[in-house]
């Protein structure tokens, strides 16, 4: 593969958020288009180490009291068919709602510090991280095939110093000339390790590594050379619903180039749906779907019956898995969803009674981006909301999905072009913007903590122009008080994070960031020592005050619960943007 010029980078980025991610590098690149050996993190490893790791000095543990309330509460939460753990899903639960309830936020309602440790290990091109426990913990990557990946592998990494316990490499793509491109590793409720990659499915031992059973997986009008499966969800029994993407037949481009570098990538054959038995991973249903669909798949049992959600270029879908059969749904859409100009969205949230969606995670676009909820009881039921229509940027696009909080009917989205972040909420079937605030991403949101105390976690891109998205090298993870959008902390530059994905909560207060260069870096946030001279918003670590936003531990808390406050407003608080674009009642055009 040729190394390709910062153009071409930048619009390969652009295509790939077809699929809900980008891909701009952050890895330096040789003259054979290889990728250069990342540099450790290593806390004592030179001048530019990031201050936040200098501060930590070693392996972050958090406040391990916290550990055994933590458990319980993921024990009680019911989040069939995972695993009864913080994070046992890449996105927490199968509605894809990116709300962690059970985990905790450390720092106070101000003038916060954030400590970082990373490790020395490589892990390449690091997807999505999972835990079984406080004290197991697993990492999937190595399906960016065009990032200097050579194939999909699962490592159990120890907590803490995350070094390598032991890898198990699923497949050398370089060798069998397959496409090599992300798939995901979960933990189901019985403790399996499952990966999906490629067009295959295995699960692994937790122990040792060891394959324990594999399958092939159907491949449709697509070459099994030319496809993959990027993910899995899976139904409250267990039955896992997986779904292809494909690369243009014949061509041998890697990763995300498939979709930019083939000669006509819409050449694509269509996508096939499949339904998987969680115990012997063997396929149990499959249905070619209308277009090749490049977000995830969405699931969730409405009315007692197996409901999927799939975005199409143009149409929002809903299949039903009953009886082991897939079928369209008849009483429901497809639904249209984008305005003149918008581009496709990617995966949708389960919201209640509706799902969620927000468009242009196509290519940049001058039409601003929509949030879109469609009723599951009635799909002619569409509201709509352009939060960011008056911030006068000139270009939209995100690559990521929106996360959302079924128990405060409220949706956070976010638009890179526009450089914003937002609470939406959701009422009386129409949406509308509770707060907006400068913050510029290209991956998911987070939310940990309890329904009052929610605290949202994403990254902010050091660029002050849409075309600086073309290259960064670093970004800094900005945690909000989700209710009012305050600011509580703020890291420091870290490298970049692997886009689409999301910084993932793991126990004891911690959180997980995967950075593109191959690291896992472990985050903590706490309160900074009082001293006389400290400034209450110093640059790089601090926060801004937020008085009545979430308070720091010490108080008791329920079960499982962050030790947080925030029932009032903030004293002090930001602004709200009440200047989008609203409709509702009626689907857009």
């Amino acid at each position: 593969m040729t190394t390709r010029s910062p153009v071409r980078r930048w619009t390969a980025a652009v295509l790939a958020l077809l699929v809900g991610l980008s891909t701009v590098s952050g890895c330096s690149s040789t003259g054979d288009g290889k990728v250069s050996p990342p540099k450790s993190s290593s806390p004592k490893s030179s001048s530019s180490t990031p201050a936040d790791v200098t501060a930590a000095g070693g392996p972050l543990v958090g406040d391990p009291t916290l550990v055994a309330d933590e458990q319980q509460c993921a024990a009680a939460q019911g989040n069939a068919p995972w695993y009864p753990t913080i994070a046992a899903f890449e996105v927490h639960d199968s509605d894809r709602t990116h709300r962690y309830g059970c985990a905790h936020f450390l720092g106070a309602p101000s003038n916060n510090q954030v400590f970082a440790y990373g490790s020395s290990q490589v892990y390449t091109t690091p997807y999505n991280i999972v835990d079984r426990g406080p004290n197991e913990l697993y990492v999937y990557g190595g399906g960016y095939g065009d990032q200097g990946a050579s194939g999909s592998f699962v490592s159990r990494v120890e907590p803490g110093t995350y070094n390598e316990v032991w890898r198990r490499v699923l497949i050398n793509t370089d060798a069998t000339g397959e496409w090599d491109y992300p798939g995901v590793l979960n933990v189901l409720a019985d403790g399996s390790l499952v990966v999906i990659y490629g067009y295959h499915i295995a699960r692994i031992d937790p122990v040792n590594g060891n394959v324990l059973a594999q399958t092939t997986l159907p491949t449709g009008q697509s070459a099994p050379r030319d496809t993959a499966y990027n993910g899995y969800d899976a139904l409250p029994d267990g039955t896992i619903i997986a779904k292809t993407v494909n690369r243009q037949p014949g061509c041998t481009e890697q990763g995300f180039s498939a979709f930019l570098d083939c000669p006509d990538p819409s050449a694509a054959p269509p996508s096939v749906l499949v339904a998987i038995d969680p115990r012997t991973l063997q396929v149990l249903s499959q249905v070619t779907l209308p277009e090749m669909m490049g977000g995830r798949i969405t699931t969730t049992t409405f009315n007692g019956t197996g409901a999927i959600y799939l975005p199409g270029a143009t149409k929002l879908y809903r299949y039903t898995y009953q009886n082991g059969a897939f079928a369209p749904d008849a009483g429901w859409g497809p639904v249209p969803y984008l305005q003149n100009g918008q581009t496709a969205a990617s995966a949708m949230a389960v919201l209640n009674d509706y799902v969620v969606a927000m468009t242009n995670g196509g290519k940049p676009t001058s039409t601003p981006m929509s949030v879109v909820a469609v009723s599951q009881s009635d799909s002619g039921k569409v509201a709509s909301v352009q939060p960011f229509a008056n911030s006068g940027a000139k270009n939209s696009f995100i690559p990521s999905m929106v996360s959302v909080d079924p128990e405060n009917s409220r949706v956070y989205a976010m638009d890179a072009g526009a450089g914003k972040l937002a609470g939406i909420d959701l009422a009386n079937g129409s949406l509308s913007v509770a707060w907006s605030q400068d913050q510029t991403t290209l991956s998911f949101t987070t939310l940990i903590g309890p329904k009052d105390q929610r605290v949202l976690i994403g990254t902010d891109i050091p660029v002050k122009s849409f075309q600086g998205l073309k290259e960064y090298d670093t970004e800094q993870v900005v945690w909000r008080d989700a209710k009012f959008g305050t600011e509580l902390a703020r890291s420091s530059q870290l490298a970049k994070m692997t886009q689409g994905i999301l910084v993932t909560p793991g126990y004891a207060g911690l959180q997980y960031f995967l950075t593109a260069d191959g690291h896992v870096i472990g985050l903590q946030v706490g309160p900074k020592p009082a001293s006389p001279s400290a400034s209450p918003t110093s640059s790089g670590s601090g926060s801004a005050p937020a008085s009545g936003s979430p308070s720091a531990p010490g108080s008791a808390a329920p079960s499982g619960s962050a030790p947080l406050s925030g029932s009032a407003a903030p004293s002090g608080s930001p602004s709200v943007s009440r200047s989008a674009s609203v409709s509702g009642a009626t689907a857009a055009p």
